[in-house]
């Protein structure tokens, strides 16, 4: 019996040492991504700043080069030095001009220094390239969103691990843990991207869970690692049906959060939330869920069920109200479906909702690669239907494509918002966004709102825009939503 139990531990280990290995190469895979991506980034903004016409750090060069930082993706920063020495950048403007260190990396007229080598640097946690006469800053969160809770370490170095270009370790430390190792090297560069993630054991497992597979014996034991293998292998397919189900059933709930003007408070609308909460069991976060219809393709399906379910709840109160509207969450892959523009049209014309009144929020997670869906997009805009794009700020996307496509407005990233109240080098960013944004004409939407004093200086910012956030009010049923738009309209 011991050893029939013992084989069952050894087999749940290798499933789990699966599963870790798999998640450490996937963690590789886009670290590299992105760091291709960064580089690439970082070539093309040095471009069009060497190819401007102006005197050095002259108004009209800063201006010039706030455009080139505010317009690519992934730059936070982007200036002017000589010599050794900084002379201005688009995020600090004509400051007092400092020197630098001997650079960290040379590599032909490619110089790189940490920001933590740069005595009274304004940056944190990046780095300073220059070429010729131009530097860029890479964002400082440009790596983060690849592992959020930042459970493993990931570093972008040379092929032969001489120099590491960017090091984010493990919150938690590695210490005392045994971890397992994935690399991912570029096929165009000399860089590699390399992980280290802490390796799961049995024993992290519930303790009700041991207590079963050491008291059940050789034959049970060796039964639940069977459906433990067989739960690792078949878990996507399983969850895909669990969630078609969960659609058809109705289980998949909606919350509304307000949307406020920040100046004032007035109630503009609601963005709709989805919760999943089967029957008897826990609810699921949507930052499961989502990214498993992704996965699966069927972003289409959640959309047309949020946005039908939501038409139902909203729309009597919304018939009343010719002023507010209700933004709803959607894939680009969603917008590219044949029947979308007829679709869309129906449900809001059936329920009686004027198309001003919706508003779809298009996520950043992809470009808009699809001409099909840019189409459907400009057929809706032009009917009156509204697109912003989410959590901007974090992505590839920024204010010159923008400029060329149908989105109307941009909802700025949480994260930006942190920073205005706090000693960050992220504190200019939102400002400048903004002010962008009013000179495009473009809606701007600030989200994560937590705070009186995010509230009082978003208001001195950007008075115009619309606040979302637990300051302006946290998601609530549809009948409260309802309640809350009641008092506001009375």
């Amino acid at each position: 019996m011991t050893t029939c139990i013992l084989v069952v531990l050894v087999v749940a280990q290798a499933v789990l040492y699966v599963r870790d290995m798999e998640e450490s190469e996937r963690l590789a895979d886009a670290a590299l991504a992105r760091a291709e991506a960064i580089s690439e980034a970082r070539r093309i903004a040095s471009s069009q700043a060497s190819r401007l016409e102006r005197p050095t750090c002259s108004a009209d060069d800063i201006d010039a080069l706030k455009e080139i930082a505010f317009s690519s993706s992934y730059i936070s920063d982007i200036g002017r030095i000589r010599g050794g020495r900084v002379l201005c950048s688009a995020l600090w403007g004509l400051s007092r001009p400092f020197s630098l260190p001997p650079p960290r990396f040379a590599s032909g007229s490619i110089r790189l220094w940490y920001s933590s080598d740069i005595a009274g640097s304004p940056y944190r946690g990046t780095n300073l390239i220059a070429q010729g006469d131009t530097f860029t800053v890479s964002s400082p969160t440009a790596f983060e969103s690849l592992d959020p809770a930042r459970t493993s370490s990931i570093s972008v170095e040379k092929k032969d691990r001489s120099f590491a270009f960017r090091s984010l370790p493990a919150l938690g430390g590695e210490e005392g843990r045994t971890a397992v190792h994935a690399q991912q090297c570029s096929r165009v560069t000399d860089i590699c991207a390399f992980v280290t993630s802490p390796r799961s054991g049995v024993w992290e497992l519930p303790l009700v869970l041991l207590a079963a597979i050491l008291a059940v014996g050789a034959c049970v034991g060796l039964l639940l690692a069977l459906l433990l293998i067989r739960h690792h292998v078949t878990a996507r397919q399983t969850i895909e049906r669990r969630l078609l189900l969960a659609l058809k059933q109705g289980e998949i709930e909606l919350a509304y959060q307000p949307l406020r003007r920040i100046a004032t408070g007035e109630l503009v609308g609601f963005e709709v939330l989805s919760r999943w909460r089967p029957p008897g069991e826990d609810e699921i976060p949507p930052s499961f869920f989502v990214p498993i219809a992704h996965r699966f393709g069927l972003t289409a399906d959640l959309f047309r069920y949020v946005l039908s379910t939501a038409m139902d709840e909203l729309s009597p109160a919304f018939r009343q109200h010719d002023s507010l509207y209700v933004s709803v969450n959607a894939e680009p892959t969603d917008m590219a479906q044949d029947c979308i523009v007829r679709y869309i049209t129906s449900i809001t014309r059936d329920s009686g909702v004027c198309p001003h009144q919706l508003r779809i929020e298009i996520t950043e997670r992809e470009e808009l690669v699809s001409e099909t869906a840019k189409d459907n997009m400009r057929a809706l805009s032009r009917l009156g239907y509204q697109f912003l794009i989410d959590d901007f700020g974090t992505g590839a996307a920024n204010f010159s494509q923008l400029a060329q496509s149908p989105f109307g407005g941009v909802k700025l990233d949480r994260m930006f918002v942190a920073a205005i109240t706090e000693d960050s080098p992220l504190r200019p960013v939102l400002p400048g966004m903004c002010r962008i944004a009013l000179e495009l004409g473009l809606d701007v939407i600030v989200e994560g709102v937590e705070t009186e004093e995010q509230a009082r200086v978003l208001s001195q910012i950007a008075p115009y825009a619309v606040g979302q956030g637990w300051y302006f009010g946290r998601p609530v049923p549809a009948a409260d939503a309802m309640a809350t738009l009641d008092e506001a309209w009375r």
